[in-house]
């Protein structure tokens, strides 16, 4: 069975909680002022079951224009909508700007009620008629069937319930698999059973045990019991009102705006790029305009870059960004709905197209567009390509599914397609990264090898860590280890563990070097066993400080000298002659004592040779003796 969420909407006192009350039988005002006053201030809900059994969630939203946000709370995540008019009265301020909020949330699917037609004579009704024709042209609902009723006779009753049920046989099933997220409209507490939330599941589902992830507070819940219209549930599916008994969280931690979701699926951000548009009727808007932004069942306060103009006049659009004063927590494809500062009233909205956005500079503003323009076109290839390139991103499966908010089997057949189409490279470990991104970073990499190598030419090669700190610092050291393998099994440069280095490359050491290194070989074969300091070995051939590790670095990585401790550097050839020499003399192992001795040296020389073959496996001490593996 699918599952539909219908919202009303309209202007206040124009009979939308009647008409529910009378549809389900249920009273969706339920706080002693909406009672006392006769007007809906809170969202309210019921259940309505179809004469086929189909079962739709009804969202009952305020008119009053003083809660307009509670309007926009409950018109999130509708599928259709009861747009309410009063034959009596016709169309009213908040009719017209309830109409444009369903207008920029793009809900299209609905019907068009009039109301109260007890309450109207014929020649009145006829009039009402047609203003609400001329009005609905031009608007979502201008093919929207209209039906007439009254919640007091019910009259026209049956026809809008066959109505409703034609529309809802016409509104496909919302996917059910991929990221779970729910807009929190409402949270509470139950004696012996904590914290509960309530919302519309947009997306993916929610299980009975569900480890989720409650947002803006980054903190962990579990889903200890569901319901769906005070029926208990093991599972709820996206497009159903859901009530959300959670352990481990706080009622403190949880506001109307929060969102309950996949762990890791959404991020809190400060910086949106959108596609925004005015309405008809709004006035101009001029750049760093301040603004209220709704999104969901949340709200913050934005100051409105627009990107490629200085003003932007109504009923056109725009790219523009979102500059907030606190973050939202939004994923490409969203509506939000913009209202002015002051006085507040709906001027606009637009559809998230990048919900991590980054500052534009004036001279990155064209390749911003055309990324934009590529993110607006709705083809998940695209918009999956820009966005990793954009950011150099390399994702695996998981967070490609999140991103697209799609299935992992969904996501794996597009990638594979990109993967065939070399727009992405498949890496180790099972990530994936643009064939532009690496392109750029591999002819990055290329001229900063170059130049690295000019500037040291002795070196055997530079550290990776080194590479990665310059080029992709805030990447995580296993995305790093894949990024250089897959270069370096592509032939941009050679590597080891430890470092990297050109194709072919050998280090390039001139006559004078050369001749520096002959006076420290000699220095060091005259006492192989009681070698040196490193610094005074330096001293002695007159090599300056600045240039010193340079010698060193080559030494080491050549093989022919290792480091022992921090001053304290051997000969491989030194060492290799103590292991002959003490193997021969002491088969059975040997003391501190005894190596002491046998090499002509001192015991701290003896220890740290003996330690040494420790560390290579080739000894183990006991304490007494160092016997051979």
């Amino acid at each position: 069975m699918k599952h539909i969420v219908l919202g009303t909407a309209g202007h206040v006192d124009h009979g939308k909680t009647t008409l529910v009350h009378y549809l389900t039988g249920h009273n969706t005002d339920r706080l002693k002022d909406e009672i006392s006053r006769g007007i809906s201030i809170e969202l309210g809900f019921a259940p309505f079951t179809l004469p086929n059994g189909q079962l739709v969630g009804i969202v009952d939203v305020p008119g009053h224009e003083r809660f307009v946000r509670n309007m926009l709370t409950g018109a999130t995540g509708i599928d259709m909508v009861l747009f309410v008019i009063a034959a009596d009265e016709g169309v009213m301020p908040q009719t017209k700007e309830h109409m444009d909020i369903l207008r920029l949330l793009g809900v299209s699917r609905g019907v068009v009620v009039l109301t109260k037609i007890d309450m109207a004579d014929e020649e009145w009704l006829e009039l009402v008629r047609a203003d609400v024709s001329e009005y609905l042209e031009g608007t979502p609902l201008r093919d929207a069937p209209v039906v007439e009723v009254s919640s007091v006779t019910g009259e026209g009753i049956p026809a809008l319930i066959d109505t409703i049920t034609e529309l809802c046989s016409r509104i496909p099933e919302r996917a059910s698999a991929g990221v779970c997220r729910l807009a929190i409209d409402r949270v509470f507490t139950m004696a012996g059973f904590g914290t509960v939330v309530t919302g519309t599941l947009w997306s993916g589902s929610i299980k009975q045990g569900d480890a989720l992830e409650l947002l803006p507070a980054s903190k962990q819940a579990r889903v200890r019991s569901l319901q769906v219209h005070g029926e208990k549930r093991d599972v709820a599916y996206a497009g159903e009102r859901v009530a959300v008994n959670l352990t481990g969280i706080e009622k403190a931690f949880v506001e109307r705006g929060s969102w309950l979701a996949t762990p890791g699926a959404l991020r809190e951000n400060r910086r949106i790029d959108i596609r925004l548009g005015l309405l008809p009727d709004a006035p101009d808007m001029a750049q760093h305009a301040r603004v209220h932004v709704h999104h969901g069942t949340a709200e913050a306060i934005a100051r409105v870059k627009l990107l490629d103009r200085a003003v932007l006049t109504p009923d056109e659009e725009c790219f523009a960004q979102l500059e907030l004063e606190a973050p939202l927590s939004t994923l490409p494809g969203d509506r939000v709905v913009l209202r002015f500062y002051s006085p507040m009233f709906t001027i606009g909205g637009g559809t998230v197209l990048d919900a991590a956005a980054l500052k534009y500079k004036r001279k990155s503003i064209g390749d911003g567009l055309s990324r934009l323009e590529a993110l607006q076109s709705g083809d998940p290839k695209q918009i999956l390509s820009a966005t990793m390139t954009r950011d150099g991103a390399m994702m695996q499966m998981p967070g490609i599914a999140a991103y697209l908010q799609t299935g992992e089997s969904e996501a794996g057949a597009l990638v594979s397609g990109m993967v065939r189409d070399s727009v992405l490279l498949a890496l180790p470990d099972g990530y994936f990264f643009t064939a532009a991104s690496m392109e750029k970073l591999r002819g990055r990499i290329t001229a900063w090898l170059e130049d690295y190598f000019s500037k040291w030419p002795m070196r055997f090669g530079v550290q990776k860590k080194e590479i990665a700190q310059s080029h992709f610092p805030k990447m995580e050291q296993k995305q790093q280890r894949a990024l250089f393998q897959y270069m370096s099994g592509e032939g941009a440069f050679e590597q080891d563990d430890r470092m990297i280095w050109p194709v072919g490359w050998t280090p390039v050491v001139s006559a004078g070097q050369l001749a520096a290194i002959e006076d420290l070989r000699a220095l060091y074969a005259g006492t192989p066993f009681s070698p040196p300091l490193w610094s005074e070995a330096f001293m002695k051939v007159g090599i300056p400080p600045r240039e010193q590790g340079e010698y060193q670095q080559w030494f080491l990585r050549s093989g022919e000298m290792v480091r022992l401790s921090d001053d304290v550097i051997y000969t491989s050839g030194a060492l290799r002659d103590a292991e002959k020499l003490l193997r021969e003399k002491f088969p059975g192992g040997f003391t501190l004592a005894e190596a002491r001795d046998m090499l002509e040296t001192t015991r701290k020389y003896a220890q740290q040779i003996g330690e040494y073959f420790d560390l290579i496996k080739v000894t183990y001490w006991d304490g007494e003796k160092h016997f051979w593996r």
